[in-house]
């Protein structure tokens, strides 16, 4: 019997042991990831001045930044779970007086900031399939917002988000790390109700719902799944009316509220009707696929 307990004993303190090297592991790890610095060079871009840019540039802020920054674009604490760390969105005002035209291509292209390293759930995976005249109207405009507001506190990972980032679970929110930064600027299609400039827009569909937007896990693990968007998903049912009364309500025709904490409906429906019926089109178009999360 003695030897028995002997031996349990042995074994237990061995899986210590090893848990204990693997925890320091990933801890590594994880914090090699999040401190890697990418020699990334910021493309040269056109910044405009005109006020046809500027409108656009305020539209598209309008639908994809805000709901992460505020309406103000002052900031806010995005995410903070005590053992793993907190995560805040970015203060975008004042950036004429504190950023380069070059470092904000880095930041909302390739998720870069000043020093290299990748920003958390910042979705380049998206702003990377933006058109240059579209990322030069966005700066633009960015520019010409007045400083308010507090300075972004740094991130903070703890010791539990730094193993968890080494073992992979934090891998969507660093698009830094896969996005292929060689990437060319795409063609920018002519704006309007067409399936070119819908499939365009789709692609800040697809931080949550997938590279083929047959549903996927959004960045944050922590979000329910995003469903198909192809017409094997609920979409498969549904009329444009529908469509449009979903993104413009939050209510789908089944009558169930869309939850905005994790699909920024009131975001989308700031699209005008044009955006929404390419939008739709280019839904419609797609062939039917097997849900990716089943």
């Amino acid at each position: 019997m003695k030897r028995v307990l002997k031996w349990i004993g042995i074994i237990l303190g061995s899986l210590v042991v090893l848990m204990f090297i693997a925890a320091v592991g990933l801890t590594f790890a994880g914090s090699s990831r999040l401190n890697k610095s990418y020699a990334v060079p910021a493309e040269p871009i056109a910044v405009p001045a005109d006020e046809v840019a500027l409108a656009r540039g305020e539209h598209l802020v309008d639908v994809f930044c805000r709901d992460c920054h505020t309406a103000g674009l002052t900031g806010q604490l995005f995410f903070d779970e005590a053992p793993i760390g907190a995560i805040y969105a970015a203060n975008l005002t004042g950036l004429a007086e504190t950023h380069t035209d070059r470092e904000l291509v880095r930041a909302i292209r390739h998720g870069l900031n000043r020093d290299g390293q990748p920003l958390l759930i910042m979705p380049s995976e998206s702003f990377i399939h933006l058109s240059e005249e579209d990322l030069g109207a966005v700066i633009a405009y960015l520019k010409t917002i007045p400083r308010a507001g507090e300075d972004t506190p740094a991130r903070e990972f703890r010791p539990v988000g730094r193993i968890l980032t080494g073992a992979g679970v934090f891998n969507s929110s660093l698009p830094a790390t896969y996005i292929d930064h060689d990437a060319p600027f795409p063609e920018m299609p002519e704006v309007g109700a067409n399936v070119a400039y819908g499939e365009y827009l789709s692609r800040f569909c697809q931080s949550c719902h997938g590279a083929e937007l047959a549903g996927g896990q959004p960045p944050d693990p922590g979000s329910p799944l995003a469903p198909n968007l192809t017409p094997t998903g609920a979409l498969g049912s549904w009329t444009e009316e529908e469509f449009v009364s979903t993104i413009r309500t939050g209510v789908t025709p089944n009558g169930r509220e869309l939850d905005g904490e994790v699909m920024p409906w009131k975001s989308i429906a700031k699209l005008n009707d044009d955006e929404l019926r390419a939008l739709w089109l280019y839904l419609e178009s797609l062939p039917p696929r097997t849900t990716a999360t089943q």
